[in-house]
């Protein structure tokens, strides 16, 4: 981790409000080019160990997967999917089964499930067991 802020403390930041030029920049222009070197910065970041950590992610926090993928997707789904108010109610029923069968993986990994038990609880209500 110090590693990685060390190589960001040596990104090249704009320092003062002066472009390469010797001309002025403006709060726009300077923030563009901050932008910009943090996203190279990012970029490079990525490079180095972007697919492993997201391997990780995806193994050890499935929910925080699915919300990286979600924020990736298009804001308007209908507009991107094009074509859905065409489909009969048998292809969607066909579609919604294919993407379940495969979201279902990313949530249940890690997780053991609960079964319920024969024998109740000390209340009498049936106690929760998990799986070995």
């Amino acid at each position: 981790m110090l590693e990685d802020e060390n190589a960001a403390s040596q990104a090249e930041l704009p320092d003062d409000t002066t472009a390469r030029s010797g001309t002025p920049m403006g709060p726009a222009r300077w923030r563009g080019q901050l932008g910009s070197t943090f996203l190279d910065a990012v970029r490079a970041d990525f490079a180095a160990h972007g697919v492993g950590v997201i391997a990780r992610i995806r193994a050890e926090k499935p929910e925080t997967y699915l919300k990286l993928v979600a924020s990736l997707l298009p804001k308007d789904l209908n507009a991107a999917a094009g074509g859905m108010d065409e489909l009969s109610d048998d292809q969607l029923i066909e579609r919604i089964r294919t993407l379940d069968s495969a979201i279902r993986p990313l949530l249940n990994v890690g997780k053991t499930r609960a079964r319920r038990s024969r024998r109740p609880a000390r209340d009498g209500s049936p106690c929760l067991e998990r799986k070995p």
